[in-house]
């Protein structure tokens, strides 16, 4: 059963909350770069794309996603000031740009890319409507339901959960540190980009993040791709559940307008009723192009 709209003053109390209590301190770069530890030498990059997750430990370097390649070169300069290791895995969430593109910097830093079977298939295939082909670099090591690794002194595991925000995300779960990447299957309180060229199914996506809910727990800490500016990057188990409450209200909005007889254009708010806070002032467009995209995918 699809779970009801949480009361969302409550759920964005918890996350601040949560968030605070977990990161340490961040080191600022030269540049627009940060670097956030979170716990037991997990932590993030915020740069230009979707949110560079890194483990970095005596005996283990580990990265996941590569944004771009300015911002993968900036990564691996504040790297570089924090571990004289080689790269020992970089892992790919999902194929999109954002989290890719720097593949052919920090990829050249390690043996392996890791990613989810369809990973590859899916850049390939958006590469070539794009017509940007050329300079792609794609994983190389591949997984079909789960994929399991001691990393130095951690644990690194991925699991694949099913058709949501493409149909090769991967969560990716510092198990020791109790610390788990989810790519883009959280848009923290923002407008998500629904890739249906890309495998995502907006029902499977509400099916996917409760699943991943009921198998993590309130000790967790999450890493999403994107967010809200009044939201953080990183997060607790109740960002699932908005997640899930705005797909979900996504969904009987645009099932109501189409059995009135709306189109998508009729049906474009600002706000989508009940999830408002899943808004910013620079993502107008977020909820339009989220409203277009499920009139597409109900319609068919």
């Amino acid at each position: 059963m699809r779970m009801n709209r949480r009361d969302f003053l409550k759920t964005s109390a918890l996350s601040a909350v949560g968030a605070s209590a977990f990161p340490i301190r961040s080191w600022a770069l030269s540049r627009a770069g940060v670097f956030t530890p979170i716990r037991r030498g997990v932590g993030t990059f915020a740069g230009r794309g979707g949110t560079i997750g890194w483990l970095i430990s005596d005996g283990a370097l580990v990265l996941v996603d590569s944004q771009f390649p300015e911002s993968a070169e900036e990564c691996l300069t504040g790297i570089r000031e924090r571990s004289t290791r080689s790269i020992d895995l970089l892992i790919n969430s999902h194929h999109h740009g954002d989290h890719t593109s720097g593949n052919g910097v920090l990829g050249a830093e390690t043996t392996n890319i890791l990613a989810h079977r369809n990973v590859p298939v899916l850049q390939r295939a958006s590469a070539q409507r794009r017509g940007n082909l050329d300079g792609q670099v794609y994983a190389d090591l591949l997984y079909d339901a789960s994929w399991s690794r001691d990393i130095g002194d951690e644990v690194v595991r991925l699991k694949y959960y099913g058709n949501a925000h493409t149909g090769g995300d991967s969560v990716i779960h510092f198990e020791k540190a109790d610390v788990a990447h989810l790519g883009d299957l959280v848009f923290n309180r923002r407008p998500p980009y629904i890739d249906l060229p890309g495998g995502s199914s907006t029902e499977g996506w509400i099916d996917v993040v409760e699943k991943i809910h009921a198998d993590f727990s309130d000790e967790t800490v999450f890493i999403y791709g994107h967010a809200h500016p009044s939201f953080g990057i990183t997060g607790t188990r109740d960002d699932l559940l908005a997640q899930a409450d705005f797909l979900s209200a996504l969904i009987e909005y645009v099932e109501g307008g189409i059995k009135d007889g709306k189109s998508s254009e009729e049906l474009l708010v600002d706000h989508l009723p009940g999830v408002e806070k899943h808004y910013s002032d620079n993502n107008v467009g977020g909820i339009h192009r989220c409203i277009r995209t499920v009139f597409s995918e109900l319609s068919q």
